[in-house]
């Protein structure tokens, strides 16, 4: 029985004990019917089935949305509660119709703590089919890999405290494949994350159903985590409606706007090209927006449909939701003529601010609001420029003083759309957002200055690529990554992280834990689970410099890149303590961290020759990957997982339950009798 759990929801309607609490020692809440499902549509039906309340609930359409999907409520009484989120208060989003006696309506709100409180929304049904298909995102023809034929993927939609049940197929004839939902905590759900420690990839002809829910709300997207494959199109973004921080008027019809590096030949053509005849960092081909390629497209650059179009009114406010879904480079996003206010960032509300661009790094979103004010100009440039310093194209680097691709990828208009002839003023194309250490999250985290781990143990090194190494295990023979434990560290610990990240398809770590953390190419770090209620969290220092006392003169044959590193958590938000362009001092660097409310996200650039210094709490169970977000990187083994568990109260498979663990073991053994020992792997796994 699946502890997955969610929730305390009392039919008192108008106690407080109508928010859902989430502990992992209750059943209740969700009940779900997978097979009322309409295969002719990738949105599916919705079905809710309740035991807690025959009453129709509350049902609303998120206002200024685009659509027509509906937010339901089953479990509150539509007599007693309201939605409350309108352009002139977009912090409430559900509250109770009558003040209490201080004339406050208790509801769920921008600061209602998600982590533990919910609303209790409906189940809603996907399908996403994946296959390949010749696309022309620049005018020129690639094989792509893609959900329901699309590039960008549908754009799967939800409303905060629901359950999304997501069935893929896999349709491609040669290889799995395994799907991550970027950022969703899935908390108690492990099973559910979607990359190869926690389950096998779904084998050629089969299917697999996911089942989680939303917990948080904002932008966020999805995306395969199968090697490569979510650099050749298999990616899509997502939103969960809820508060925000900031008013406006309503969102952009045209969805999230989805930024990616495109390279015309497949991913794992160019990802074996790397090292030949030298070490090389792979490059992309050109840039597009939701699948356009703007100026770059081959014959059609001076055509409004190359471009994707924004349209606004004057004097209205509009939300957009930005997306980094690259390979490798970052961008930065802007709108000539046009400031605007930043109010969330990696599904996390921060309080609003004003700038000109964000920067945006590779798997990183940006929940902004844009003031249509302009009366100079009917249509305007949306600029999607790589960052300096995280970027390789064929044609050039992005740097101070070459720009090889037009980076006009957007068109803003307030009229029909027509090329524009503005300009950009933004002058600051540097990779390393300093305004990130800046954001200040609503909902704060207070962080303690003691670790529960000693933070020697968690101090990661990002060392060089290196194709001549023999003694990487399993590996193979390609360019890797290493991540490194410092020497001394590893000697007098006996602990040894020193080979690239490095996944048996057929066992997951989440089937075979004991075993994992024996297998040097797993790179496994346990840390202890902790109830959110004890407090405490995990320090952990990532470094992008080499190994102490390295020397460059010993490098022969090797490359030593100066990109930084976006790297990704799952499972958790991460606090980030510290962010410095300077190698770490245990001496003198935590002095400088800051543990009030640090900025909080769930992707982080390690600048170039610097670190950053994090904390998260340990408080969901499971096997969680923490990775570099670039594509080439991540295959060449930049990764760790870590197992968070007790063997008490936090055990992973008494969390999970039996049946889940059935579930992977079944699509194992799929996936042995389909593709293993038929498909060839020659990377990382994730």
């Amino acid at each position: 029985m699946r502890l997955w759990i969610p929730l305390l929801v009392a039919i008192v309607y108008w106690s407080r004990a109508e928010a859902e609490r989430l502990t992992p020692s209750q059943d209740g809440g969700i009940q779900w019917d997978p097979s009322n499902r309409d295969p002719k549509s990738h949105r599916g039906t919705i079905s809710f089935n309740s035991t807690l309340s025959p009453r129709e609930g509350v049902i609303f359409h998120p206002d200024g949305a685009p659509g027509t999907l509906q937010c339901h409520y089953p479990t509150l009484d539509p007599d007693l509660w309201e939605p409350c989120n309108t352009k002139d208060n977009r912090a409430c989003w559900l509250r109770m119709k009558k003040p209490d006696k201080r004339g406050k309506h208790y509801g769920y709100d921008i600061h209602t703590d998600y982590e533990t409180i919910a609303p209790v929304g409906i189940s809603r049904h996907y399908t996403l089919d994946v296959s390949h298909k010749l696309i022309y995102p620049d005018g020129h023809p690639k094989k792509a890999v893609l959900f329901n034929g699309t590039y960008p993927g549908p754009q799967i939609e939800a409303c905060w405290g629901d359950e999304l049940v997501i069935t893929i197929i896999n349709s491609l004839p040669d290889m799995g494949t395994a799907i991550h939902w970027h950022g969703i905590r899935q908390l108690y759900t492990n099973d559910m994350d979607g990359v190869p420690v926690t389950q096998c990839p779904i084998a050629r002809g089969k299917s697999l159903v996911y089942k989680f829910r939303v917990l948080q709300y904002g932008t966020t997207w999805y995306h395969s985590h199968y090697s490569l494959q979510y650099s050749d199109g298999l990616c899509g973004p997502m939103v969960i409606y809820g508060p925000a921080s900031g008013n406006y008027d309503e969102e952009i019809g045209e969805g999230a706007l989805l930024m990616s590096d495109w390279v015309r030949n497949g991913a794992f053509y160019e990802f074996d090209q790397q090292a030949k005849p030298v070490i090389r960092p792979v490059r992309a081909d050109t840039i597009v927006l939701n699948g356009k390629a703007g100026m770059n497209t081959l014959s059609k650059g001076g055509e409004v449909d190359s471009y994707q179009v924004v349209k606004v009114e004057q004097g209205k406010k509009y939300r957009a939701r930005v997306v980094n879904g690259a390979a490798l480079a970052a961008f930065v996003f802007s709108v000539d003529g046009h400031d605007i206010s930043v109010i969330g960032n990696d599904l996390v509300a921060i309080e609003p601010y004003k700038t000109e661009f964000v920067v945006v790094a590779v798997g990183q979103r940006y929940d902004i609001i844009i003031q249509a004010k302009s009366t100079s100009s009917s249509s305007f440039w949306i600029r999607t420029r790589p960052a300096d310093a995280c970027n390789h194209f064929k044609s050039g680097d992005f740097n101070a003083t070459s720009s090889p691709l037009d980076v006009r990828t957007g068109i803003l208009t307030y009229t029909t759309p027509t090329l524009p002839t503005t300009e950009s003023t933004i002058k600051n194309n540097t990779c390393f957002d300093t305004t990130e250490l800046n954001f200040v999250p609503i909902l704060p985290w207070n962080v303690s200055t003691k670790s529960i781990n000693p933070l020697p143990l968690s101090t990661f090194y990002n060392a060089h690529q290196n194709f001549s190494d023999h003694n990487l295990g399993h590996a193979g023979e390609y360019a890797h990554w290493l991540l490194r434990l410092d020497p001394e560290i590893e000697k007098e610990t006996g602990r040894k992280m020193h080979a690239p990240f490095w996944i048996d398809f057929g066992k997951p770590t989440l089937l075979n834990l004991t075993e994992a953390e024996r297998d040097r190419n797993y790179n496994v770090v346990h840390y202890p689970y902790r109830k959110d209620a004890e407090g405490g969290f995990i320090h952990m220092v990532i470094d992008s410099g080499l190994l102490p006392g390295t020397d460059y003169k010993d490098m022969n044959g090797t490359y030593i890149p100066n990109d930084p590193h976006p790297i990704h958590w799952h499972g958790s938000d991460i606090a980030l303590l510290a962010s410095s362009p300077h190698p770490f001092d245990p001496l003198t660097s935590p002095q400088q961290w800051n543990f009030v409310n640090p900025p909080r996200r769930d992707t982080v650039t390690v600048p170039s020759g610097g670190y950053i210094a994090v904390a998260f709490k340990p408080d969901n169970p499971g096997v969680w990957l923490v990775h570099c977000h670039i594509s080439w990187h991540a295959s060449a083994g930049l990764a760790l997982q870590m197992i968070i568990q007790d063997e008490s109260e936090g055990n992973i498979y008494d969390v999970l339950g039996g049946g889940a663990v059935g579930r992977v073991r079944d699509g194992c053994k799929q996936w042995n009798e389909g593709l293993e020992g038929v498909v060839g792997k020659d990377d990382s796994g994730i």
